[in-house]
């Protein structure tokens, strides 16, 4: 069983700490290094000339050894926290404290103080060696005494100033073990944050989880609580969206398939009953034609169910190519017009017919536009009451082409409105006046015109008029 995703984050989390102070504890370790051995070079140095200085008023002295005893004294006094020594100018210690443990005195000599015979002073880091016991931080600054006679200074000897490095070294790790400390103190907080977090992190998708098992058991109504707005929040309304959707689609497939079954269940229950009464004899001779046109108009309702359903499909997996070409809009919506005169005169519907001039020209496939304005034409007939208006106009406007169809009549709720376009959808389905269809047209139409890259929409006024318009693309 693989590892969940909380260990994976936590785990992640862990190794990045760990290769964050693996590679952050070296680089301190170097930078405070770098920092102690600059900061202790300056201070013996500072020692080393207080020294040096010192020691060039007492060159003159006879050298009696109360007097040197008193400037042995001054020498550590000012020598700070150093070791310091002074040499004469052929490079004899002739002044040192009583402890100069790892120090061999004896090996200093003319050519260790040669380097500052020149009046500089020099700080060097010295090796383990003959002179000293371990690597030893110098600074050695020449002692020297202005001649008014000769009116030049005087070399007199140097003053040695002395800092072994594990002292150094010493005061580094204690203060590298203070930040190491701080750092791992740090970590675990951190690493305590870091696992409520995550816990967070993990815990509506724990529920999302849930959900998504529900939702695979057919229940359409869990949703995952919103507990915040970053990616997580989002991505828990985006599942709530997606199962709203889901759920809207089962109502929709339980709603096709009763309005489907009705549909396929009225027809053929007329059939069947009509047949049966003229094959039994139920129904006279002489009206048999009278029943055998109403099962034909049956069977045709039957047929023209089919039909829609299939090119439903056939339009949605694009398996109906569109070959959009330049063609005349004004000849087929005119067309699809007087297809329909029969029904507008039974209806007694006026009609108004306006296009734009004696061509309107645009890409499109004329006969999927065709079936667009059938489908709306018939759509506008039902909907429209005895003695209504139907209004047909196309027109041309810079790059497009715009064809409208509109009517009178109880027009459609603002609620239902954005959902006319959905397959199998039905407004007010207890009194709908669309006892033919299932919600098929308009689905189809919007699919057709999507497919020539072109723009469908519909208003409506409740009690007054409906109005769907449907844009293309004009040709060049």
């Amino acid at each position: 069983m693989g590892k969940s995703l909380f260990t994976k984050i936590f785990l992640t989390q862990i190794a990045g700490a760990l290769l964050v102070l693996a590679l952050i504890i070296p680089a301190v370790f170097m930078m405070i290094g770098e920092f102690f051995v600059s900061n202790n070079k300056e201070a013996i140095l500072q020692d080393a000339s207080r020294v040096a200085t010192l020691t060039s008023q007492f060159a003159d002295i006879s050298g009696d050894e109360h007097t040197w005893n008193f400037f042995r004294q001054g020498i550590e006094f000012v020598g700070g926290q150093s070791t310091v020594l002074v040499t004469n100018f052929d490079g004899a210690v002739i002044a040192a404290p009583e402890n100069t443990q790892g120090i061999n005195i004896d090996k200093i000599d003319k050519n260790f103080i040669e380097v500052v015979e020149n009046g500089k002073s020099v700080v060097r880091l010295y090796s383990k060696g003959e002179i000293f016991n371990q690597q030893t931080l110098v600074a050695i600054v020449p002692i020297e005494k202005y001649d008014v006679i000769s009116k030049q200074s005087k070399f007199l000897g140097a003053a040695i100033a002395i800092k072994s490095m594990p002292q150094i070294r010493g005061i580094q790790n204690r203060l590298l073990r203070i930040i190491l400390l701080a750092q791992i103190v740090a970590w675990i907080v951190a690493f305590l944050v870091s696992s409520v977090l995550t816990s967070q992190i993990i815990k509506p998708i724990k529920r999302m989880r849930t959900a998504a098992k529900s939702i695979a058991s057919g229940n359409f109504k869990e949703r995952i609580p919103i507990t915040s707005s970053d990616e997580v929040g989002q991505l828990a309304e985006s599942f709530n969206s997606m199962t709203h959707s889901l759920e809207e689609l089962e109502n929709m497939r339980s709603s096709f398939i009763s309005d489907v079954s009705h549909e396929l269940r009225t027809p053929m229950t007329t059939i069947s009953g009509f047949v049966e009464g003229i094959l039994d004899g139920t129904i006279p001779e002489e009206k048999r034609e009278k029943y055998l046109s109403t099962v034909l108009e049956e069977t045709k309702r039957l047929s023209r169910l089919v039909n829609d359903l299939l090119e439903a499909s056939r339009l949605e997996q694009g398996k109906i190519s569109i070959n959009k070409e330049d063609t005349d809009i004004n000849r087929i919506v005119a067309e699809a017009v007087f297809s329909y005169e029969k029904q507008l005169l039974d209806k007694k519907i006026d009609v108004n017919l306006d296009l734009a001039g004696n061509e309107c020209r645009a890409m499109a496939d004329g006969d999927s536009i065709k079936r667009v304005m059938i489908n709306l034409i018939d759509n506008a007939i039902k909907f429209t009451p005895e003695c209504g208006k139907i209004s047909v106009e196309t027109k041309s406007e810079g790059k497009k082409v715009y064809v409208s169809v509109q009517n009178s009549g109880d027009g459609i709720e603002k609620d239902d409105l954005r959902h006319i376009w959905e397959r199998f959808y039905k407004t007010d389905k207890s009194r709908s006046q669309d006892k033919k269809g299932v919600g098929l047209g308009l689905h189809i139409v919007k699919t057709i015109i999507t497919q020539h890259g072109g723009e469908i929409f519909a208003e409506s006024e409740v009690g007054e008029y409906t109005k769907f318009t449907f844009v293309l693309e004009k040709s060049v």
